[in-house]
């Protein structure tokens, strides 16, 4: 699972595969579990006997641990509070027999114990739905581990009477009857006061939350749960990502691909403009522009660009006056660092001339329309020296093509193929959505990727010469898809947005599609039907009949994404409705 947190808050939290937290900062403090049976004790580290996957809420990480009888479930979750946020933890006892759990608290200093709240310099640390039976305090994690099993499991079971040695490190021991369960609510900074749990939001309260955030965007829904995982866990890890500042360890990525620029074209891509904006803002004022230096940094050409896409991919009715007077003083920097003839041919100038064709489109929706003309001018001469006529976005190859981004996060992952599928990609991540990347449970890096590779997958669109846009469904299918209900609803296109559906009769696609926008489009479904196509905003058709591969489903079906696949030719190929 990746980092955890919630929108409007930088706090932000690890979990890792083993339900271990770890809260970051110079002395990064972490909280490890355990659970004493029958046999003995048996700790999160031993990841032999622990499984991760999603709550039946579809947001909701569970952590599972094997004990002689059955399953101790461990759920968390980050939910706000007073305007900040705290950590909601739940174990539970699936198990017929009592249970102790132990609550490692490595690097909180010494605590002391007042009925069911932990604190620590006088500030509350936990609250707890049960009294804790024993504090015990050490010093380093193995410390810990030796002292909660030399520990009587009677006497955690009976005593009343807490240890209190001052230490940096303690462990609180809960007893954990038959099919009850423990709750905690951890402060997650330096609040004075934290929730009554029968008070704090539910795991499906903040399983709706998160569902609403998602609604608000573009959504996809298949036959298959899985790709609904991993699109919730991408999805989620880049708008807790927004709320980052520039320099926090989340844009610590050790890759070529612009992290930051990428997570805003994805959130803008799946239509969280208010989270993309943000972001691009907080990038627009990392690389501020200097009165007494005329260069400019790649940061704030990225920054230039990213404005751009705004603009196409969200609404036009936006306002964006507040950054007119960086957008001139950029422009003026940057016209300002470019060299004389003779020198603009010597290296490669694209991204400064994409940008400045990008501050002319953002200058003409501020209605600056002759600085806009006198910057076009401008343009002009330099693309004659240069001999460029046109020159490609940055992000073309995020945006503009399913076969290129897909290769890009193939090759990202490492992944030696020569014909990417998404059930390859889908294939290497965990059950909880996410896909180990270095150290990380999940970086950002692969989070838009993979959140761009599937909208260019399941609709794509690019300008044509002609001024359409040409918008491409399906771009993703193959032929293991056949018989696969898909449906796209809200996704962002160029000043409006757009859904379709696709049915089967048979092995014959049904297309249902509806669009709104102010500009003319062209849709096809070349993946489908190269023969096809329309410049229709709404309609329906049936698309030519797919050709099954023979013995692909015997050799696919237990592996593929797209398990729940009709029959081809079954009277219940598919309808309308």
């Amino acid at each position: 699972m990746p980092e955890l947190g919630i929108l409007g808050n930088h706090v932000m939290l690890d979990l890792d595969s083993s339900g271990n937290l770890t809260w970051p900062s110079a002395i990064p403090k972490r909280l490890c579990w355990g659970v004493g049976a029958d046999d003995r004790w048996h700790f999160s580290e031993e990841r032999a006997s622990i499984r991760q996957s999603v709550d039946s809420n579809e947001i909701t990480t569970v952590t599972r641990m094997r004990v002689p009888g059955g399953d101790i479930t461990q759920r968390v979750e980050v939910i706000p509070w007073g305007g900040q946020s705290v950590t909601k933890l739940e174990f539970y006892n699936e198990t017929p027999i009592p249970v102790a759990i132990s609550i490692m608290l490595l690097d909180f200093g010494p605590v002391e114990i007042n009925s069911t709240t932990v604190r620590a310099n006088a500030k509350p640390i936990i609250v707890s739905s049960k009294t804790p039976r024993m504090l015990i305090s050490g010093s380093g994690y193995q410390e810990m581990i030796d002292r909660i099993v030399n520990a009587e499991i009677e006497d955690l079971k009976t005593s009343t009477s807490p240890i209190s040695k001052p230490s940096r490190d303690s462990a609180l021991i809960f007893p954990l009857p038959h099919s009850t369960k423990l709750e905690l609510v951890i402060n997650n900074g330096d609040l004075d006061n934290l929730p009554d749990i029968e008070r704090s939001p539910s795991f499906d309260d903040v399983s709706n939350g998160w569902q609403k955030h998602f609604e608000n965007g573009m959504e996809i829904q298949t036959d298959d749960n899985r790709l609904a995982s991993i699109l919730n866990t991408a999805r989620r890890h880049l708008l807790i990502g927004s709320d980052q500042e520039i320099s926090s360890r989340f844009w610590n990525v050790d890759s070529d691909e612009p992290v930051l620029p990428l997570t805003a074209l994805a959130l803008m891509a799946w239509g969280h403009s208010d989270s993309a904006k943000k972001l691009i803002f907080k990038y627009m004022e990392s690389t501020p522009t200097s009165l007494f230096k005329n260069n400019v940094n790649k940061e704030t050409l990225y920054a230039l660009c990213l404005w751009q896409k705004y603009l196409e991919f969200c609404s036009q009715e936006e306002e964006l006056e507040d950054i007119a007077p960086w957008i001139n003083e950029s422009v003026r920097q940057l016209l300002a660092s470019l060299p004389g003839k003779r020198r603009l041919k010597k290296r490669d100038f694209t991204l400064e001339v994409v940008s400045l064709n990008a501050a002319i489109e953002i200058l003409m929706f501020l209605q600056q329309q002759s600085l806009a003309t006198e910057l076009q001018n401008q343009l002009v001469r330099i693309q004659e020296v240069t001999g460029s006529k046109k020159s490609s976005s940055p992000f073309r190859k995020y945006t503009e093509s399913y076969e290129i981004i897909i290769e890009t996060l193939g090759g990202y992952l490492q992944i030696q193929e020569d014909s990417l599928t998404l059930d390859q990609i889908l294939f290497k991540a965990d059950p909880t959505g996410s896909l180990s990347t270095g150290s990380r449970q999940q970086d950002p890096v692969f989070s838009a990727l993979f959140l761009l590779a599937i909208r260019a997958g399941f609709l794509q669109e690019n300008k044509l010469p002609s001024g359409e846009k040409q918008i491409q469904v399906a771009s993703s299918y193959n032929q293991d898809w056949i018989g696969v209900g898909i449906q796209v609803n809200n996704a962002p296109i160029s000043s409006g947005i757009m859904g379709y559906a696709i049915r089967w009769h048979g092995t014959s696609p049904a297309l249902l599609w509806e669009a709104s926008t102010s500009n003319r489009i062209q849709i096809n479904a070349r993946s489908l039907d190269k023969s096809w196509s329309s410049s229709d905003q709404i309609g329906e058709t049936l698309l030519s009949k797919q050709i099954p591969k023979e013995i692909a489903v015997a050799i696919h079906g237990d592996t593929s994404l797209l398990r729940n696949r009709i029959k081809p030719d079954s009277p219940d190929g598919g309808t309308f409705r």
